[in-house]
């Protein structure tokens, strides 16, 4: 009797104080491979989320019809940019749970070819271009973690 009052309570607590967004699971699109470097830098750029970073030989237009048809794209937030010699980058956002948008959303993807590996601080350059897909994921924390001392080389969180 005791546990059954327990789960009733657990189940009132949960429904009274909601549940955090359901999201889907991330498929990893057939043949890429993962970056664990390039993830580790977006995720410690990103200040408090976790991103995953993968590359693949493919076409944007063939990554981006696989991810289509399993997520709900996003607007693209930015305008299209261009690299040095005129060529367009392409991108597209998924929302992976289930915010409204990308600024509501916990848990998203972003596609873009080609890959572009650093922006210059001071010149805001492209640097690092390679002629490969990227596929990242980027997976918000809903409780900030604050650093007591700072990481040789990062820079602070807003």
């Amino acid at each position: 009797m005791r546990l059954e009052t327990l789960c009733i309570i657990a189940f009132l607590a949960v429904v009274a104080f909601g549940t955090p967004a359901i999201a889907q699971d991330f498929r990893v699109y057939p043949g890429s491979k993962i970056d664990q470097a390039a993830g580790h830098q977006a995720s410690t750029q990103a200040c408090g989320a976790q991103c995953e970073v993968y590359t693949s030989a493919d076409s944007f237009d063939k990554i981006y019809g696989f991810y289509k048809g399993l997520y709900r794209e996003a607007p693209t937030p930015l305008p299209t940019q261009k690299l040095p010699d005129g060529e367009n980058i392409k991108w597209a956002f998924f929302i992976l749970d289930q915010g409204k948008d990308l600024s509501h959303s916990q848990y998203w993807m972003k596609i873009q070819r080609p890959y572009i590996g650093t922006i210059g601080d001071g010149d805001l350059d492209f640097k690092d271009i390679r002629n490969v897909s990227v596929i990242q994921t980027i997976h918000k924390h809903l409780v900030r973690t604050v650093l007591l001392r700072p990481v040789a080389g990062s820079k602070p969180c807003d």
